[in-house]
């Protein structure tokens, strides 16, 4: 019996010893340590929250504070109220350390992490791979211990979310190549799984400061934030015209929300403790920032299926009264007010397999309707390549729709996406386009993709595309044919 008994410890302290648990460091001072309390505290700030006509956004990333829940907690509401309803897998959360600067990003590769309403998994999947990642990207457990700007998120996510895990990431530096690497990281990771994932930058704004100061200090930092001025707020961040003590996690934040496209940023609240406390002698600024789902990655702003039919059967009849009249169709304005939208749009004609003709605008010019009908013309009778189109061929014609997203601008050819980003490449008076299926028909590499697209496409060298002079823009391309 005592052999069992020994057995049983054994087995029971090494099941402790192999499970390893962030606890929390703040409870009970931030927030309430009491689970009842703590959920009263949550119902209260979430009560008449106003989003007004921000409501249905559909959050891919949020800037959050992380003071005191007395003081910031209605502020970080108003991002969190966004998440009802949502199935995230995995929120990835990216704060500042206050008490380390090991020169170093800390990814807390436990197993739990835990508040007053109970553990959270870690995801070690995503955790484990970001540690291979670079050797300044490690896991030092003394960094999470005491650490409060990661923590102040958890019971928000408990509060909105189930069956969630989280990969909890304190940048304790400021070294710019390492965040860098750390974005890169969290970027390839993003496009190699298919896990609903959720960012979350935790970082107040000024210190201490009189009220307005900070309010006027504030309000230019979220203008450089919300119009995208990044390489500007940097330049202030280090010359101190803008405080966010939580900057070097923001940075990696920002470069992931660019490359997704997610970058069209949202205020949804601003307040400082002055608000709360009423001394105004000394404040810090709280924001709550929302970068919305882009349409390419939320399925419920994709073109629905009586749309893309609408468009293909006034392409083809664009062609066909064309062939008859010899003049453009004045089509009807669609009902559906998105069909109206000015977007860029290209037609593609094959016949029997082949490419019989193809013509588009890389920008927006007209209403989306009007768009389909031009080009369409223009890709049966006046793309050069080819003869025009001639009635007797035209049931042997399959039309083929690629719309556009807007136009960005990238300095760095290898954050394309091969077989997701259409490129443009222009220098002075040359210019090229390909749709992103180029790649997936051809099977080219990125510099195979580059190399042809200056040459082929814009007249231009091949390795025109590593001349400082030459601009680079991706597009992303809704792309539906007829007979799908």
């Amino acid at each position: 019996m005592k052999k069992y008994i020994n057995i049983l410890l054994v087995f029971l302290l090494f099941s402790c010893l192999s499970s390893q648990t962030r606890e929390p460091a703040v409870s009970g001072q931030w927030y309430p340590k009491d689970r009842a309390k703590l959920q009263e505290m949550m119902d209260s700030l979430f009560k008449d929250i106003d989003l007004e006509e921000n409501s249905d956004l559909n959050p891919f990333g949020i800037i959050s504070p992380h003071a005191g829940f007395v003081y910031s907690g209605k502020v970080a509401a108003y991002g969190y109220s966004l998440l009802d309803g949502k199935k995230i897998d995995t929120v990835i959360l990216l704060g500042p350390s206050h008490h380390y600067s090991n020169n170093v990003v800390s990814i807390y590769n436990g197993d739990f992490c835990k508040t007053p309403f109970g553990k959270i998994p870690i995801d070690k999947e995503i955790s484990s791979e970001l540690i291979k990642a670079d050797k300044g990207i490690v896991f030092e457990p003394e960094i999470h211990a005491p650490e409060h700007s990661l923590e102040a998120q958890l019971p928000f996510l408990q509060y909105k979310l189930e069956n969630f895990k989280v990969v909890l990431i304190l940048t304790s530096t400021n070294d710019l190549s390492l965040l860098d690497k750390l974005a890169e990281s969290l970027i390839s990771i993003a496009e190699n799984t298919d896990k609903k994932l959720l960012y979350i930058n935790s970082s107040d704004m000024s210190h201490f400061h009189d009220y307005k100061t900070a309010s006027d200090m504030d309000k230019y930092t979220i203008d450089l934030i919300l119009e995208k001025k990044w390489d500007k707020l940097n330049e202030e961040i280090f010359n101190g015209n803008c405080e966010l003590c939580g900057y070097f996690a923001l940075y990696p934040f920002l470069k992931i929300m660019n490359h997704f496209n997610h970058d069209k940023a949202v205020l949804l609240k601003y307040a400082n403790s002055g608000d709360v406390s009423g001394d105004t002698r000394r404040v810090v600024g709280y924001c709550s920032i929302v970068f919305p789902n882009s349409p390419k990655n939320n399925e419920d702003e994709t073109m629905n299926e009586i749309d893309k039919k609408y468009i293909l059967k006034l392409a083809r009849e664009s062609i066909s009264y064309y062939l008859e009249k010899g003049k453009m169709l004045t089509p009807v304005k669609p009902e559906n007010p998105e069909l109206s939208e000015e977007r860029a749009v290209f037609v593609t004609l094959n016949k029997n397999g082949n490419l019989r003709g193809c013509i588009g605008h890389m920008h927006a010019r007209m209403p989306l309707y009007e768009a389909v009908v031009e080009m369409a013309v223009s890709a049966a009778f006046q793309d050069y390549r080819f003869g025009r189109v001639k009635k007797t061929e035209l049931d042997d014609i399959t039309i083929e729709i690629s719309v556009l997203s807007p136009m960005q601008r990238i300095h760095d050819h290898e954050k394309i996406r091969m077989g997701i980003d259409g490129v443009w490449i222009k220098k002075g008076f040359q210019s090229g386009v390909y749709l992103p299926q180029v790649a997936t028909e051809t099977g080219w590499s990125r510099t195979e993709f580059l190399e042809s697209l200056c040459y082929s496409k814009a007249g231009l060298h091949r390795d025109a595309y590593k001349d400082p002079d030459t601009e680079i823009y991706i597009y992303q391309v809704e792309k539906f044919s007829e007979g799908e």
